[in-house]
């Protein structure tokens, strides 16, 4: 086993393997900690601890019982998809949670334009997009009115942030095995528009530039009986709080 995130938190007696590419297991402890393994690409099942309930992480007094869930073959795993994002066909980084466009300036309008590789979803004005597989579904899109789904659920949602239009859909879009899933434009140059992936600004997008959205790789994450349901609402994430 070995142990990332905040190793202050668990039980002294737990004992690591001698490093991570040796351990069997990965103890993810903070969301920031999960989010760091699917940008890494870990490989290595990971049992997720206060890292939020979309990927159904466990309470830090239950690590010692889920650990003997796991080393008694009472977990199942669940693969996770990792959001590879490009920018004019240039990569600017990975999600595991969610991909957002936002204007850089809260509650300044930009325009945007999605599509999938076989359907135009919309073309709207709105302060961003928000783009969330079923594990990040759970956290801000859900404060703009997405559904949560189960992470078992091979698809993501796409909300728009403040839209505009009073009567704008929110869109649910399947994910393909490992291929495209949505492109995105910013079609509107008055507002700067800036890029998120899970907890990072990666920086502007400039405007009628394709953002693509792909399915590149899947992050193996653990669920045992001391799981709780990815329905039950836990302590929100700093990224839940995004300004619209």
């Amino acid at each position: 086993m070995w142990v990332v995130g905040d190793t202050t938190a668990l039980p002294s007696k737990i004992e690591q393997a001698p490093d991570r590419e040796t351990a069997d297991i990965v103890v993810a402890v903070g969301e920031s900690a999960l989010l760091d393994l699917a940008r890494d690409g870990c490989s290595t099942p990971i049992l997720p601890v206060e890292a939020g309930s979309g990927v159904r992480s466990i309470p830090v007094d239950a690590v010692e019982s889920a650990l003997q869930s796991v080393r008694a073959e009472e977990s199942t795993t669940i693969e996770l998809p990792i959001l590879g994002v490009d920018v004019g066909g240039e990569r600017r980084g990975w999600a595991l949670m969610d991909v957002m466009l936002v204007t850089s300036e809260a509650a300044h309008i930009s325009e945007f334009a999605l599509e999938t590789p076989t359907d135009e979803i919309d073309a709207f004005r709105a302060d961003g997009v928000v783009v969330a597989t079923a594990a990040g579904t759970s956290g801000y899109a859900s404060r703009l009115g997405a559904p949560v789904f189960a992470p078992e659920v091979e698809a993501a949602a796409v909300v728009p942030v403040a839209a505009f239009a009073t009567a704008l859909d929110h869109w649910v879009v399947t994910l393909p095995d490992s291929d495209l899933l949505v492109e995105a434009r910013v079609t509107r140059e008055e507002a700067a528009v800036s890029l998120l992936l899970d907890d990072r600004d990666t920086g502007t997008v400039p405007p009628f530039t394709d953002v693509t959205v792909t399915v590149t790789e899947s992050l193996p994450v653990l669920t045992v009986p001391q799981s709780p349901s990815c329905f039950q609402r836990s302590e929100r994430s700093p990224r839940d709080s995004r300004q619209q």
